[in-house]
């Protein structure tokens, strides 16, 4: 029997979970026990402290109650109930708490909607389109500010870049400069120059941008991605990128403005990807693998299946310590094509994506192909 046990929730779109502690006493001494997960789902179980004393035991119960109360967790009471659905992003248990989002301090990205392989040759062929190669990294958006080098994520959150590439940004900008790329490994891959000084550049075409970039003097870390502005070169570079196994090709608008944002659909950034990859929310440790999930645009949760191939010893300690804290991690994974059902074929871990949120994965994302004409990965 339970010698102390508190029901946590937490509600606020798209977020509706629960963690439960539990102080026992067994033959050794006193455990505490811990649940969590998606309320209504199988809870995770696991345990913050074993067979230790009473003292020991009370304070690992009592931590683990503030840090999850300091998150905006609610205690659940006969006056303070879950509410059936959870309410919605302002109106719930972050809220309540005071708990706000990272404040966006610079310019978002420009996101890219996904293009099929139907549709390239009407790309190739529309010079319109200039393309470039899709890096797998982390993207970057650099500012020149007069204290020093602010670097931000997709959402204008700051983040953090190699001392050593901002060290060389800072070196050949003025201040108000902004840079936008991708980095690899050791490597900033810049394609888009968004202001140069105190000259905003956003509202013009991106044929101008580039050309104001290439004729920044690149310093060493930092590399100018190569474009492919016309027909053959585009039929090129598309060939060399699947021939090296690159991850994919991105289509970009030479005549288009900088927008921060993704549009609903379309666009005047592209990608495609050669393999396919989603962005999944990571649900539970199912036993003998990962539960996926994504949202559809109403914030419903929709269960595509389960991971476990292409996760290490390492990456599933990751992915347990986050689960057991009752968060749900973000995880980039491939896979040979999504079911009727959405659930993913053959789906492979590739990395966790801290720089996304979970209400970010949407089913929209999964690419349903027909079965018979896809050759393995």
């Amino acid at each position: 029997m339970a010698a102390k046990r508190i029901e946590l929730f937490f509600q606020e779109q798209p977020s509706d979970k629960v963690y439960n502690v539990e102080l026992v006493q067994t033959k050794k001494g006193w455990t505490v026990h811990v649940e969590w997960g998606r309320r209504g789902s199988n809870l995770q179980k696991g345990t913050k402290a074993v067979d230790a004393s009473l003292e020991a035991a009370e304070k690992a119960f009592d931590k683990v109650v503030r840090q999850k109360l300091r998150k905006g967790y609610e205690e659940h009471t006969d006056d303070n109930k879950p509410a059936s659905v959870a309410p919605p992003k302002g109106e719930g248990s972050a809220s309540k708490a005071g708990i706000h989002t990272r404040a966006k301090v610079g310019v978002a990205a420009q996101l890219l909607n996904n293009v099929g392989a139907g549709k390239l040759e009407k790309i190739f062929a529309d010079r319109s389109y200039w393309a470039q190669q899709k890096f797998d990294g982390k993207r970057v958006l650099v500012h020149i500010e007069e204290d020093g080098v602010l670097m931000t994520n997709r959402e204008g959150q700051e983040t953090s870049l190699e001392k050593k590439v901002a060290d060389a940004l800072w070196e050949i900008a003025p201040v108000g400069t902004i840079f936008d790329g991708e980095l690899v490994s050791s490597t900033y891959w810049v394609f888009d120059l968004l202001a140069w000084g105190t000259s905003d550049l956003r509202k013009q075409e991106y044929l101008y941008r580039y050309a104001q970039l290439k004729q920044v003097e690149i310093p060493k870390h930092v590399e100018l991605v190569p474009t492919a502005t016309n027909e053959r070169a585009k039929r090129a570079l598309y060939a060399s990128l699947l021939e090296q196994a690159a991850e994919g090709i991105v289509f970009k608008r030479m005549d288009a403005p900088y927008e921060s944002g993704r549009p609903a659909s379309g666009g005047p950034q592209l990608k495609h990807k050669f393999i396919k990859t989603a962005d999944v929310v990571i649900l539970e440790n199912a036993g003998n693998a990962y539960r996926m999930g994504v949202y559809d645009e109403d914030g419903e949760l929709h269960d595509i299946g389960k991971v476990f191939a292409g996760t290490t010893t390492k990456s599933r300690q990751v992915l347990d310590a986050v689960l057991s804290e009752g968060e749900t991690p973000v995880a980039e994974v491939k896979y040979l094509y999504a079911t009727k059902d959405d659930n993913l074929f053959q789906p492979v871990f590739v990395r966790l994506r801290t720089d996304k949120k979970p209400e970010q994965c949407m089913l929209e994302q999964l690419e349903h192909t027909d079965q018979g004409a896809v050759g393995e990965l």
